[in-house]
């Protein structure tokens, strides 16, 4: 589709609404939309398919002249706040003059903020404003970033109004590197409902094996599962090549294949990268047999997720261990990681957060369906 966005600024311009316009730009285009961007203020490093500066010394009719233009052929126009917000009254009626001419374009009021009713904006309202902003476009669709304000729409402008949901780009909150990222969202690991890290070389005693039969038990459990491993078998080691051959064979047997990643094929493990995997999991998991410190106990901790780690000295001993009986077999310590993982907030918190509010998520529930299929909520 060919889609357009309006707003008086955008990034490098800071503010909220100006970083989710910056980011549903970036978001049509990664899932094959042709887009553009017009704006007052800003917009130099946005990647775009076209872009549109637009003058606030224009007049309303030069403005409908100039867009008219520009915007013939698009399929929708997202008009965020430029519709309910007094910024930019030229702008608004350019744009209400244009939804007449242009019928075939889907035009959509992208509501953050309204002023109609709104004390905070009083100021601003001058009879003439108050005759545009208090009056719903027949022509337009309402969309609202939450249902308080899809209520304000409806109460005050009298129209129905969709509710669609900002986003949130967590690559970008939590600074991954490219490659976790994408592995992060082509492989599922947002989705899932837990996923486990596991920094360790491919050496018996780190007893991976334990990993693979609790994610193996999980799914038995149907609880979705990833396993994120580090390490790499010794290439000058024969019994860690061995092991590490064992370990793939058991993964396959165990039908958690797709399930289980040794990150050493897709990427090397470096600082940045780690710091990445941090970010995304859920927890750690440390089953070792033995160790001589155990480092990503004190890691997790630093990252704020849960480690949980084999009840064996030195782990048990550093801040942030949650220890678990070795002996316990996978379908038992299965159960037992559901149960630690439900009683922390901070975890099944932020599973609803990745699953609704990351920004492919609402794409996939919220813009592809209604970008389709015009919808509206009464």
């Amino acid at each position: 589709m060919k889609l357009a966005l309006i707003h008086y600024s955008a990034p490098p311009v800071i503010g909220g609404v100006e970083r989710v316009v910056g980011e549903q730009v970036a978001l049509f285009r990664d899932q094959g939309h042709h887009v553009t961007l017009a704006c007052f203020e800003g917009g130099e490093g946005v990647r775009t398919d076209s872009f549109i500066p637009l003058s606030r010394e224009a007049t309303p009719r030069q403005l409908t002249a100039y867009l008219l233009a520009a915007l013939s052929g698009m399929d929708a126009v997202l008009m965020h706040n430029v519709g309910t917000m007094p910024f930019s009254l030229n702008l608004t009626s350019a744009l209400r003059s244009l939804a007449e001419q242009l019928p075939s374009i889907r035009w959509i009021c992208w509501v953050h903020d309204l002023v109609a009713g709104s004390p905070d904006y009083a100021r601003f309202l001058t009879p003439d404003s108050e005759a545009i902003l208090r009056t719903a476009c027949q022509h337009w669709e309402y969309v609202a970033v939450s249902p308080q304000r899809a209520g304000e729409v409806r109460d005050r402008l009298g129209i129905a109004c969709t509710v669609i949901p900002n986003g949130l780009d967590l690559a970008a909150t939590l600074n991954l590197c490219p490659k976790v990222a994408a592995l992060a969202e082509s492989k599922g690991w947002w989705d899932a409902e837990l996923t486990l890290l596991h920094p360790a070389r491919i050496v018996r005693r780190k007893s991976i094996e334990t990993g693979i039969e609790v994610t193996a038990a999980l799914a038995d459990a149907n609880v979705d599962a990833r396993y994120l491993l580090t390490g790499a078998p010794d290439p000058h080691s024969p019994d860690s090549i061995a092991y590490g051959m064992t370990l793939q064979k058991l993964s396959t047997t165990r039908g958690v294949a797709d399930r289980v990643y040794f990150l050493r094929e897709y990427m090397p493990i470096g600082a940045v990268q780690l710091a990445s995997l941090y970010a995304v999991a859920d927890a750690l998991f440390f089953p070792s047999v033995q160790e001589g410190f155990g480092l990503p106990i004190l890691e997790a901790a630093a990252f704020r997720i849960p480690a949980f780690c084999a009840d064996r000295e030195p782990m048990r001993s550093l801040p942030g261990a949650i220890v678990f009986d070795p002996e316990l077999p996978p379908a038992r310590l299965s159960e037992w990681i559901i149960r630690q993982i439900e009683t922390r907030e901070a975890i099944t918190s932020r599973n609803r957060l990745v699953k609704t509010y990351r920004w492919n998520a609402i794409y996939r529930n919220f813009l592809a369906p209604f970008l389709s299929h015009p919808q509206t909520s009464q």
